[in-house]
């Protein structure tokens, strides 16, 4: 099993008169967005999984992952072409996503 932080983070950047601002970075969203991008070519199956995977994001700030519901997150964010800077968290979360030994009781 792997555990997912999926809390908002807060980014920096420049508006449009050149100040620097912060605001939350929608990290649900964003991997739900990464995990339906069209690059994908998802078929009839792997959608209906892909939002069963969704839903269960939607409803949670932390997540456990089965190792297969892990790597079709990680694999819609090692598929994805076009990050800034903006998403070095969104990365490394997924990328460094902890194992984590779960033991029956």
């Amino acid at each position: 099993m792997r555990k997912l932080n999926l809390e908002n983070y807060e980014v920096t950047f420049r508006d449009a008169q050149g100040e620097l601002q912060t605001a939350p970075y929608a990290f649900k969203d964003a991997i739900i967005n990464l995990m339906f991008h069209p690059d994908l070519k998802l078929s009839s199956v792997e959608l209906l999984k892909t939002n069963i995977l969704a839903e269960k994001i939607i409803n949670n700030e932390e997540i456990m992952l089965e190792e297969a519901e892990y790597n079709k997150i990680k694999n819609a964010v090692d598929s994805f072409h076009g990050f800034t800077k903006n998403e070095v968290e969104l990365v490394k979360r997924v990328t460094e996503c902890p194992k984590i030994d779960v033991k029956e009781k």
